[in-house]
């Protein structure tokens, strides 16, 4: 188990790849924080990695939103000590909007895939950085 005893924040993990993600890290051992807006998918897989003897908890998390951040990041090392880990996974395209080339839509993309980047990686490194914890891994994706 390659992941024993860390802990990974995964942004976007409710479903499709995060989740696939969130599933190998429990599999390798890792404790795993499932941030997203996606709450009743979330719980799902919450569970299913408990059920399988992994360790995991669902939090909301709405990457655009620093608070958001904060509060997951907090809640992370207060369940678990520390974060060793944080994979910023959530992302959109412009596929699923009916104008693909509006300024909404950029702005949308943008928040989410690029902002959200920044907020995650800002505050994953200010904690650790106090707790004076070295962050493992922070991947993008």
């Amino acid at each position: 188990m390659r992941l024993e005893g860390k802990v990974a924040l995964i942004s976007g993990a409710a479903n499709g790849m995060g989740a696939d993600e969130a599933k190998l890290f429990a599999t390798e051992g890792a404790s795993v924080v499932i941030g997203d807006i996606l709450e009743g998918q979330g719980k799902k897989l919450e569970a299913e990695i408990e059920e399988s003897g992994g360790q995991a908890l669902f939090i909301h998390l709405d990457v655009t939103v620093e608070s958001d951040w904060i509060k997951a990041i907090e809640t992370t090392i207060s369940k678990f000590g520390k974060l060793d880990i944080l994979v910023n996974n959530a992302g959109v395209s412009s596929r699923s909007v009916d104008d693909p080339n509006s300024l909404e839509n950029w702005n949308r993309i943008m928040n989410i895939n690029s902002t959200g980047v920044f907020l995650g990686t800002k505050h994953a490194v200010h904690i650790c950085k106090l707790m004076e914890q070295d962050l493992s891994s922070i991947c993008h994706l």
